[in-house]
């Protein structure tokens, strides 16, 4: 039996470098030798906390790799040797939202990393459906951003047009400041972010933002006096999934403003009375977003790989860390522990 290495979730908090069986790709599968694969945000309360789905299990769902074999040769064969990025949600295309192309609303989904084995791996199944050849100029490293950058882009197409608005950030982690340089493209006219750590601050400032700024009460107030004429942002998103930042988010918006909710909220939310009529009082207009979409036509996904080839979009000042497999479960401890400043980490297999 043919073996590969792999970063094994055993139980709650314990992921282990191992020896597994390498997988077999079905029909309508590809197998994907993995050349690059992020370590999202999510990962972390998944390997830690209470919401993986099964164990043993193997995480990992923002990859590109190279096909190496597939389940149909007949039907597939001309995948066989492409590079590839994979979009991880697996779409059961017979609910009501997947007979009208809504693949990221679908109601009985799979997903890679989670729901079925992912690409903390050397090798990961997957199904051709899901994969989109890179372009030329597009490396492998930069093709593992192609499933955070979507989601960003997506969160970004749920506002409205940006152009010549000025836009708030929460949040400059890799999540917040994508926001933010795809507003940029956009024709923003001003980014500015927040973010508690100083570090983070430094990169979004050194990343396209218009200036950057640890968010004190009395810098908010500066920031909304500097940065806008109608003593608030046009377009506020909030991407750290900190409750304070949520309400600073409503504070810092301008009456018929709009506020883009992107981050994971992981403890309870509590809006007093005066900041629900923040919303109220100011005709907010309040945004939810998830995922990206993944279709033929006006995929985030095929538009985020055209940003990369042409050079309007660059994802290499993410990376802060490269590392191989075996190195990785001492590192996401750190991580876990906050005991690193790190961007994006990708693990090389």
């Amino acid at each position: 039996m043919d073996t590969m290495k792999a970063l094994v979730l055993l139980k709650k908090g314990d992921i282990q470098y191992q020896s597994v069986p390498k997988p077999k790709p079905e029909k309508g599968e590809a197998l994907i030798r993995v050349k690059a694969c992020g370590i999202c945000g999510s990962d972390i309360p998944r390997i830690y906390g209470d919401i993986a789905y099964y164990y043993p299990s193997i995480p990992g769902h923002e990859f590109a790799g190279e096909v190496e074999e597939v389940g149909d040769l007949s039907q597939d064969g001309k995948w066989v040797g492409k590079r590839v990025t994979v979009f991880p949600l697996i779409p059961c295309y017979h609910c009501r939202l997947c007979q009208i192309g809504l693949y990221e609303m679908c109601e009985n989904y799979g997903y890679i990393g989670s729901r079925r084995d992912g690409a903390f791996a050397e090798y990961v199944t997957v199904p051709v459906a899901n994969c989109m050849e890179l372009p030329e100029k597009v490396s492998y490293e930069s093709g593992a951003f192609s499933e955070p950058a979507a989601v960003t882009l997506h969160a970004l197409r749920r506002s409205s047009i940006p152009f010549g608005k000025t836009v708030a950030v929460f949040g400059l982690g890799p999540i917040g400041v994508l926001f933010g340089i795809w507003a940029k493209i956009s024709g923003t006219r001003r980014v500015i972010g927040f973010d508690i750590d100083q570090q983070k601050v430094n990169f979004a400032r050194e990343n396209g933002f218009d200036d950057a700024i640890v968010p004190e009460p009395e810098k908010l107030k500066r920031a909304v006096e500097s940065h806008t004429e109608a003593l608030g942002f046009d377009l506020t998103c909030e991407a750290s999934g900190s409750n304070l930042a949520l309400v600073n988010s409503l504070k810092v918006t301008h009456k018929f403003g709009e506020v883009l909710l992107l981050g994971n909220q992981e403890r309870n939310v509590t809006l007093t009375p005066q900041d629900m009529s923040l919303i109220l009082r100011k005709q907010l207009t309040l945004y939810g977003t998830w995922n990206s979409r993944f279709t033929h036509i006006g995929s985030d996904w095929k538009a985020v790989l055209e940003f990369e080839n042409s050079g309007q979009a660059n994802f290499k000042p993410f990376i802060s860390h490269r590392l191989p497999l075996q190195e990785a479960p001492e590192f996401i401890q750190l991580m876990r522990d906050k005991k690193v400043f790190y961007n994006k980490v990708l693990i090389i297999p």
